[in-house]
């Protein structure tokens, strides 16, 4: 009965396949394919030339994972022959390239078939496939009778071929006799390649109209001095094919010469621009319609022009995201003329530009880019003016600083978030004015500490936060005095940023102004002192903050502990030292308790694991972890045996940590607690483990 049903079945796939709806012969294909694969080819074959686009494209899928089938790779070069069917053709394509290298001895032997259209087609494949293994039989065909296949041979061979091939497709190239479409199609694959050819190597193809685009392309990954000023002539040219080409050619140049010679052969393109007044706006009028691969040739090229009409083409193109970056750099290239238009255009340039602009100026500076930027510091979008307080920095206008101290005082004196973020722009552009190249040598940090420091007296709350930020950022010891006052300020978040800006000072400079941090009534401050002193890693920072260790707070004890931990990681510990710090802590709030299991884990060692084991009796699932954690690395056996009772703790965290200290000590020992668990474990993740460690200690 079942043979019979099988049967009936697939009688009634194959009336599927030839059935007038389009779904049931697509279903019907993906069907067969559970039939045996002698069955099921011819009618993947037969799909082929199926009305359907759908349906062609699911049997040359199928077909396309079957190449090493002899049917199926005498079946699709067959079916390339159908002159009737191109859907056929195209989906016999499709999958021979599928198959990939299965099928590349096949075509081989298919490109001596007397039929000029398979050939074709045969070659086309092979470039689809790219195999270098039909190198040889694709330079045999560059011999064809037919200029289509030799032409597409060429281009096969941009694909797969390599140095010796190139060779072969020059000689194509410089041969006169031969089909323009031949040459200009080895010519392109040459480009393709990068081969490079001297000018002397290329015959008369340089003085054929048709053929000189190509050959301009070429000449860009040249290595002959003499491609230059053909080049460069070229960039004049009345045709614009041969300006795109020579575009494409001096920037492929471009980007193979450093150092003296791209220098040399920037000066020779400015050259150009100079003497060819009309190139900027041809060559502008070509970049608003040129594909991407032009565009990005044109762009830093129009770099070089010298010329404020330059800078309106790269502005424009700008807006393009994908040219966005290199239209920038190029605006840069242009120098003063780029600030020049900049300034004629700027009341009509639109946001987003603006805020591009302000990156160029700062790259290009000078005392028009310096104007430019003050004017979009005083402007009313936020966004534009944080872009501009940073460019000033970035570009090291000294002379900005007071418009920038003045700026900064009065967003800080509005509590708005968008002033809040002119704020922290302004800092970094207050920051970065000071580490500028321009301004490093010339004492400037003193000027802009004075500068601050001249408007505290008064000042509100704001203002002495945003100076107390600067500070952080750019103090050193001769401010040691003004931090000193911003320590006693009476609003807390001045005297968080003045601790922060202690970190900017010597560590004794330092250590004697944390005295009053670390007394502060403020958690924050504390916290801050805590933090800047294990920033330190000194051996002095100890004393200090294990007196803090019975601050008030556990969160201040926690951070005191924590930085605690940063000083010890020089060297061998001795735990003795803090043993009247753990008995403290290792019984009390959770905070400084987890703090301390985590230095316990830092430091390492049997002993820190001894004292980790008094907090396995504490409820908190956090401390728990870090704790069994210490003991799984560091512990002895009898250290790690009195984790087995936690194997059952409640928390599902709690128990993968002793699973894994279990792992970390290569303990058999816990087999039987494991296994037990196991037999009870409701959280999947922790289950996995527990079978994970039971198949390593048992294997």
């Amino acid at each position: 009965m079942s043979r019979e049903v099988a049967r009936a079945e697939r009688d009634a796939l194959v009336e599927d396949l030839t059935s007038s709806d389009e779904e049931l012969r697509h279903l019907a294909l993906a069907r067969i394919a559970s039939w045996p694969r002698e069955a099921a080819e011819g009618h993947w074959l037969s799909a082929l030339g199926d009305e359907s686009w759908r349906v062609r494209k699911a049997a040359a899928e199928q077909l396309g994972l079957r190449g090493d089938s002899e049917s199926v790779r005498e079946g699709l070069i067959a079916a390339l022959a159908d002159g009737e069917n191109p859907g056929r053709r195209n989906a016999a394509f499709e999958a021979l390239v599928a198959c990939g290298p299965l099928v590349t001895s096949r075509l081989v032997a298919a490109l001596e078939d007397p039929d000029v259209d398979v050939r074709k087609l045969v070659v086309d494949v092979l470039a689809g496939l790219g195999d270098p293994a039909a190198r040889v039989p694709l330079c045999d065909a560059l011999g064809d009778a037919d200029p289509n296949v030799r032409g597409a041979a060429c281009e096969a061979l941009a694909v797969c071929g390599g140095a010796a091939e190139a060779e072969r497709m020059l000689v194509v190239a410089r041969d006169d006799a031969e089909e323009l479409l031949v040459r200009l199609s080895a010519l392109r694959a040459l480009a393709a390649i990068g081969f490079p050819v001297g000018v002397a190597a290329l015959g008369s193809a340089l003085e054929s109209k048709p053929l000189r685009p190509a050959v301009l392309e070429l000449l860009g990954a040249s290595m002959d001095d003499q491609a230059t000023p053909v080049l460069l002539k070229a960039l004049a040219d009345p045709s614009p094919s041969a300006r795109d080409a020579a575009a494409r050619g001096l920037m492929g140049r471009m980007a193979r010469v450093d150092g003296g010679a791209a220098t040399a052969l920037e000066r020779e393109i400015r050259s150009v621009f100079r003497s060819e007044e009309a190139l900027v706006e041809r060559l502008g009028e070509r970049l608003e319609s040129a594909p991407l691969s032009l565009r990005l040739a044109l762009v830093p090229l129009l770099g070089f022009a010298d010329d404020p009409r330059a800078a309106r083409h790269l502005l424009a193109v700008g807006r393009d995201e994908a040219l966005a970056e290199l239209a920038e750099a190029a605006l840069v290239s242009l120098g003063e003329a780029a600030a020049v238009e900049l300034e004629a255009r700027w009341p009509s340039l639109g946001f987003d530009q603006r805020m591009r602009a302000c990156g160029v100026l700062a790259r290009i500076r000078g005392p028009r880019a310096e104007r430019l930027l003050v004017d979009a510091l005083a402007s009313e979008d936020f966004a534009l003016r944080c872009r501009a307080a940073r460019a000033i920095g970035e570009g090291g206008f000294a002379e900005c600083l007071p418009t920038l101290v003045e700026r900064l005082e009065r967003a800080a004196r509005c509590d708005e978030p968008d002033e809040q973020e002119e704020v922290a722009a302004i800092v970094d552009g207050l920051v970065a004015l000071a580490g500028h190249a321009a301004t490093r040598a010339s004492g400037f940090e003193v000027r802009l500490v004075a500068a601050l420091s001249s408007r505290l007296g008064g000042a509100p709350r704001s203002v002495r936060w945003a100076i107390a930020r600067v500070l952080a950022r750019v103090g050193s010891d001769r401010d040691d005095d003004l931090l000193g006052l911003l320590l006693k300020d009476e609003a807390e978040e001045v005297r968080r940023a003045a601790v922060d800006a202690l970190g900017r000072l010597s560590f004794d400079r330092a250590r004697d102004a944390l005295r009053l941090a670390l007394v502060d009534e403020s958690v924050r401050v504390r916290i801050g002192a805590a933090e800047l002193l294990g920033a330190s890693g000194r051996r002095e920072a100890r004393e200090p903050l294990v007196g803090l260790v019975d601050d008030g707070d556990p969160r201040v004890a926690a951070a005191a502990i924590r930085a605690l931990a940063r000083t010890l990681r020089d060297g061998v510990v001795d735990l003795s030292a803090l043993e009247a710090v753990l008995k403290r802590v290792l019984d009390g709030d959770a905070l400084p308790a987890l703090a301390a299991a985590e230095l316990l884990a830092a430091v390492g060692g049997p002993r820190a694991a001894r004292w980790a084991g008094r907090l396995l009796d504490r409820d908190e699932p956090q401390v728990l972890r870090v704790a069994v954690g210490c003991i799984g690395c560091h512990g002895d056996d009898d250290d790690v045996r009195r984790l087995h009772a936690l194997i059952v703790h409640p928390d599902w965290a709690v128990r993968e940590a002793v699973v894994q200290a279990f792992v970390a000590r290569d303990d058999p020992a816990a087999l039987p607690v494991l296994r037990r668990q196991l037999e009870c474990e409701s959280d999947a993740f922790v289950r996995e483990s527990i079978r994970s460690a039971i198949t390593r200690f048992e294997g």
